[in-house]
């Protein structure tokens, strides 16, 4: 047996709590988030390893889009795995990268080319002392829901 420390801090403890939102929720993305409450109400918006969840990769792009004020940046990571991809009963759309990118920007999301990276190679659930390793093949982009023109 190893030691191991655990980050024990509560969002609301940190410095900027006071002028910040932070959600991090368990439940269904598209209910909670696509909520007329949640309408335009975050800057920014990090998904890591979930937009290949989605039975419809459309329903979880509009509902970021409408999530995200006008200026805000999206971040994400993972793979494109499609988890209901070859399952009986369950209807889905599985993209390839370039096809979801170009999803991405038929939305309307601006692509900040400079921070693509693909292939990223992700440790998944890793012990680094482990003979097991699981390490994905990931891609990251940044993309931010134009501002509003005056």
């Amino acid at each position: 047996m190893r030691e191991i420390t655990v980050p024990d801090v509560l969002p609301s403890n940190l410095p900027f709590a006071g002028s910040a939102q932070f959600s991090m929720t368990a439940g269904d993305f598209i209910e909670l988030y696509g909520a007329e409450e949640e309408k335009e109400q975050w800057d920014a918006i990090v998904t890591c390893f979930f937009v290949d969840t989605a039975k419809n990769v459309l329903d979880y792009l509009d509902t970021l889009w409408s999530a995200m004020k006008p200026g805000a940046v999206w971040i994400n990571l993972g793979p494109l795995l499609w988890h209901f991809d070859n399952i009986a009963d369950e209807s889905s759309i599985e993209l390839t990268r370039d096809e979801f990118i170009e999803l991405v920007k038929r939305v309307g999301f601006e692509l900040d080319e400079q921070q693509f990276r693909d292939c990223v190679s992700v440790p998944y659930t890793a012990n680094d002392r482990s003979m097991l390793q699981y390490t994905y093949r990931a891609f990251m982009c940044v993309a931010r829901k134009p501002r509003l023109e005056k």
